[in-house]
């Protein structure tokens, strides 16, 4: 099996290439998920836990993990709702602390054009930091995306967000202090691992660490000045920039055979 330009294709017989079926592009976009099943069993057994803290049983929990699907904005709204906060606030606060996700779609949109338009609203759906990463990843320059292979990468996340959500909850009462184990170090660290996979897989890294270096440090500055979620907005637009004019500036260089 290798990636083609216009999706998986699978090796037959006499090493012949053939474009794969759905299902074939689907386990395809399950097995990229890998990276992400990892990290969420870990982060969505602590947001079971916190969940569990705040008083959220286990059908609240698999709702919501079901509905919202979003890991920061749901440790939150945990918290918010523990501290007995008015809905408005806790809906004003997912907003803002989700509004990053349409920078998300926006980079995605280009290549998903070929989608039908109801496919692309159940993607959109179930996008997550992370699935966003590792689509990010695989649909580099002008490929198009395959809605199997979204929808394996997408599916196989939510599930394993909401079973180890779930599982987290029921276990709560035994694992009181998530901070004892280190479970909220485990967000950063998948997506440290995340980042490290899309900087490796470049043929050209000065460019990705150096945008990288860009967000962090924009990321951390203007947390000190606004609120959290508008850094974050702020970091990805400044630093998406930044790798649009240095990767042209690369590329112009490249053609007058300077590099």
């Amino acid at each position: 099996m290798r990636e083609g330009d216009g999706g998986v294709l699978m090796t037959y017989g006499r090493g012949v290439d053939h474009p794969a079926t759905a299902r074939e592009e689907f386990v395809a976009g399950a097995r990229a998920c890998l990276p992400v099943v990892l990290g969420y069993m870990v982060v969505g057994l602590a947001f079971g836990i916190v969940a569990r803290t705040a008083g959220l049983s286990v059908a609240e929990v698999v709702v919501m993990s079901l509905i919202l699907y979003a890991g920061s904005a749901q440790f939150v709204v945990a918290g918010l709702l523990g501290a007995g906060a008015a809905a408005p606030a806790v809906i004003a606060t997912v907003f803002l602390v989700n509004l990053r996700h349409v920078l998300y779609s926006a980079a995605l949109a280009p290549h998903v054009r070929r989608v039908p338009t109801w496919q692309n609203a159940l993607i959109g759906a179930e996008l997550t930091d992370e699935t966003f990463a590792i689509a990010a990843g695989h649909l580099h320059g002008d490929r198009q995306a395959r809605a199997p292979w979204l929808f394996g990468l997408n599916v196989t996340a939510q599930a394993t967000w909401v079973a180890a959500t779930a599982l987290g909850t029921l276990v709560g009462h035994a694992l009181p202090d998530t901070h004892a184990l280190g479970l909220d170090f485990a967000l950063a660290s998948m997506f440290a691992a995340l980042l490290m996979m899309q900087v490796a897989g470049r043929s050209r890294t000065r460019v990705a660490v150096a945008v990288a270096a860009i967000g962090a440090l924009l990321a951390v500055g203007s947390a000190l000045v606004v609120p959290s979620s508008w850094a974050v907005i702020l970091a990805a637009l400044f630093a998406a920039t930044a790798g649009a004019l240095l990767e042209g500036r690369r590329l112009a260089a490249a053609r007058r055979g300077l590099l």
